[in-house]
């Protein structure tokens, strides 16, 4: 995935003790996706440090121990000096852009939350850079070169859902791993294949194109064990382009609409493009007939070393 144009590694996506990984969280109220009131940090832990609550929650269900490695929107102010800010803050400076994604650069201030879309935000886990922050809850510096170890992690957000609700701590889990590096005697015979699981949409829509992607290691001496480990995450980056298919000869046959569009990579090798209908597909242009009917779509990705295209899929827009 790509934060603010900086490849990361997506938590299911296997990441390993030397990479930089995404910590992406969702919120949802309702079935819809929603921009809490309020996040007030993140703050890193061993899983095994957390199996009995109380060693880091404290008697408010806050967070009251030191982590291993927290983050947090801050901005400077007037002074020069760095202040915590929060959602709720608005248009307020310093904190204006405090969780614009377009804010973060990999370096040593990295440590910041960032909003990717409605209700969809990421903290960067930089395993490269000498990656430090600030925990605001116990005043403490720490250094992300906590979790340089292989093992099972959670990240603790501190949210207010509502300007009426209480600060509460949602919990999720990761995993740093260093096997995913291996040495081969003899070249790595790695096939695809791809399925669109759209068949139909309706013009208007704005909706998940999802491509599933079969992964099969043909070397018959690679153990069951690693062949599994590609069909976890094997895809590192992934376009589609989409065009309308025209039979018309009185129209300028077919015409690209989405050429290029990044699309996330979920840890079982699945492509997903948010495809939005009305913005993409034209309300008038000269040649391209009516928005509905066929349209053709093409996935390009990386495995290895050999960049992958798709056959074309075909789907009906009504």
């Amino acid at each position: 995935m790509l934060v603010n144009n900086t490849q990361v590694v997506d938590r299911g996506n296997r990441p390993n003790i030397s990479q930089r990984v995404g910590l992406r969280t969702f919120f949802i109220n309702d079935g819809v996706y929603v921009d809490p009131y309020e996040i007030s940090s993140v703050q890193l832990f061993k899983r095994s440090d957390t199996l009995s609550p109380n060693t880091v929650i404290g008697a408010e269900n806050l967070v009251s121990s030191t982590p291993l490695m927290a983050f947090a929107a801050s901005a400077p102010n007037i002074a020069g000096n760095a202040v915590h800010c929060t959602l709720t803050q608005g248009a307020a400076t310093p904190c204006e852009n405090a969780f614009n994604v377009t804010g973060y650069t990999p370096g040593t201030t990295a440590s910041g939350i960032y909003r990717l879309g409605v209700g969809e935000y990421v903290v960067v886990l930089d395993q490269i850079e000498a990656l430090s922050g600030w925990d605001y809850t116990t005043s403490t510096q720490v250094a992300a070169s906590s979790l340089s170890a292989v093992n099972d992690y959670v990240d603790l957000w501190t949210v207010k859902l509502s300007a009426g609700s209480k600060y509460q701590v949602i919990t999720n889990q990761f995993s740093l791993y260093e096997d995913t590096f291996f040495a081969f005697t003899e070249p790595l015979l790695l096939t695809t294949s791809n399925k669109l699981m759209n068949k139909h949409v309706r013009y208007g829509e704005v909706i998940d194109l999802k491509v599933t992607t079969e992964a099969t290691v043909q070397n018959e001496s690679v153990p069951q064990s690693i062949q599994n480990i590609f069909k976890e995450s094997v895809i590192t980056k992934a376009t589609i382009d989409i065009r309308k298919v025209n039979y018309d000869p009185a129209n300028n046959g077919d015409m690209s609409i989405v050429s290029y569009g990044l699309m996330q990579i979920t840890p079982d090798n699945t492509l997903i493009y948010r495809w939005s209908t009305p913005n993409t597909i034209p309300q008038s242009r000269v040649g391209f007939g009516s928005q509905t009917g066929t349209y053709s779509v093409q996935v390009r990705y990386t495995v290895l070393n050999q960049r992958i295209l798709s056959p074309l899929f075909y789907l009906t827009v009504s």
